[in-house]
């Protein structure tokens, strides 16, 4: 879906942010609330800027990750300079030699004639006109947030399981109307970012044929929201030999501690004697292990 300035999805969302972020931390400045600036830098920085779009980048810029558009292309190389130029200029009043020298090593605009120096010091706030009103789509914003959440649901799977990192998964996603359309054209960056194998990914809408198929193989469904499925086939996700191998040990190491937790506990030496926050501390623990315990044994009859 092409949205305002010719940008994609992942682009005018960014962009979106950024603006955001920008006033928000201008006033904090304003107010002299400083560790709230740094923390809102930082955040934005590790958490939007590293952690989602440079990876979603990459799928524009690279033949290898699905890129290889000139337009595509050219649209994230506009909104990776524009969001590090404008997170330079944040972070100049607080880190002003190593913003400088980074500074002058991106594009940016040519100096002005009244300028003395065409330096990131001289350069100007990235403060939006307060009298041009941000144009906003909350029907692209919630889209963006749909397939963060789902990106999120899939990796948290894949911890679960215990997959391998480098190992790719089939997955179909299940979604309606316009979302299905935004996920699918936003498909390559799913790929990247919840390591998916690109050939065995499909996104299809709620209620179809093929939303049944998948509900029929033997899958982790993972329900997004309102609207949004993921399937991802056990077969894919983990060795059903090797896991059961995994489990079995990982059982047996927490029946040993729990039976040698459980027999300090009945002993009255200990309880008698010991202080009550180090009792208390050992029958909390004696609950963790046996929760986990549970759990291995209900993953091991999945197995069965």
């Amino acid at each position: 879906m092409m949205l305002l300035f010719g940008f994609e999805l992942s682009e005018y969302c960014m962009t979106l942010r950024v603006m955001k972020r920008v006033c928000i931390l201008t006033i904090s400045l304003l107010l002299f609330f400083k560790y709230f600036f740094h923390a809102q830098v930082y955040e934005f920085l590790w958490d939007e800027f590293a952690d989602w779009y440079i990876e979603i980048s990459k799928t524009r810029l690279y033949e290898g990750a699905g890129g290889g558009g000139e337009e595509e292309a050219k649209a994230a190389r506009r909104v990776l300079v524009y969001i590090l130029d404008t997170s330079l200029r944040l972070l100049h009043p607080y880190m002003p030699y190593v913003t400088e020298q980074l500074w002058h090593h991106i594009p940016r605009p040519s100096a002005t004639e009244d300028q003395v120096a065409h330096a990131l010091m001289l350069a100007d706030w990235p403060q939006m006109d307060d009298e041009v009103p941000l144009t906003t789509s909350e029907e692209a914003v919630s889209s963006f947030e749909s397939f963060q959440a789902l990106t999120r649901s899939i990796r948290n799977a894949r911890a679960e399981y215990n997959v391998e990192p480098g190992k790719r998964i089939s997955a179909t996603i299940v979604a309606k109307g316009s979302l299905k359309d935004e996920i699918s054209a936003e498909v390559k960056s799913l790929v990247a970012l919840a390591k998916l194998d690109p050939e065995q990914v499909i996104v299809v809408e709620a209620g179809s044929d093929e939303a049944k198929a998948a509900a029929a193989v033997e899958s982790v469904q993972l329900v997004v929201q309102d609207g949004v499925e993921a399937y991802l086939p056990l077969s894919g996700l983990i060795d059903p030999v090797k896991e059961r191998k995994r489990l079995e040990k990982q059982s047996e190491k927490i029946e040993k501690e729990i039976q040698k937790l459980a027999g300090r506990l009945q002993s009255k030496g200990f309880v008698d004697k010991a202080p009550a926050a180090v009792v208390d501390k050992a029958k909390n623990e004696l609950a963790e292990l046996e929760d986990q315990a549970a759990k291995i044994k209900s993953s091991l009859e999945a197995l069965s």
